[in-house]
């Protein structure tokens, strides 16, 4: 079972983490994760949304703190990630040609330049993420 996490001296409401845990499930349903395996890694996504919902209310304390919303910050916050270069993206097209069956790199240029654009930004968010989680107080104690 989950300890209780508190940001800052604020509970984080267990509807946070059931709001994660559903949207990380379904993430994984529909990119080929079976419903056995889902429930055999139940603690362990349960553990991830928590840690999403904590990243989300650190997110949500800093964009009040500048009065913008959580969605400006992200976009503030990931504005200078520069997109990929066309070797990257080929690159990554011919160490994943499996997932891309019989389509042609202009096929699937578009769709390969968002992944690797959705990644590098996430990971600018997750380091900020990080850097506003070494700022706070994150507690866990028993339910």
């Amino acid at each position: 079972m989950l300890k209780k996490a508190f940001v800052n001296g604020e509970e984080i409401p267990q509807e946070a983490v059931q709001h994660e845990f559903d949207r990380l499930a379904r993430l994984y349903l529909e990119n080929g994760m079976s419903a056995d395996e889902l429930k055999q890694n139940v603690e362990k996504l349960l553990g991830q949304a928590q840690e999403q919902a904590i990243g989300a209310k650190l997110l949500l304390l800093r964009a009040k703190d500048l009065g913008i919303t959580p969605d400006e910050l992200v976009s503030k916050t990931c504005a200078g990630t520069p997109d990929p270069e066309e070797a990257e993206m080929e690159d990554f097209y011919k160490a994943n040609r499996d997932a891309f069956g019989d389509a042609e790199f202009v096929q699937v240029q578009t769709k390969v330049r968002d992944f690797l654009r959705h990644a590098a930004r996430g990971k600018v968010l997750s380091a900020f993420i990080e850097e506003l989680r070494a700022a706070a107080k994150v507690e866990y104690k028993d339910a």
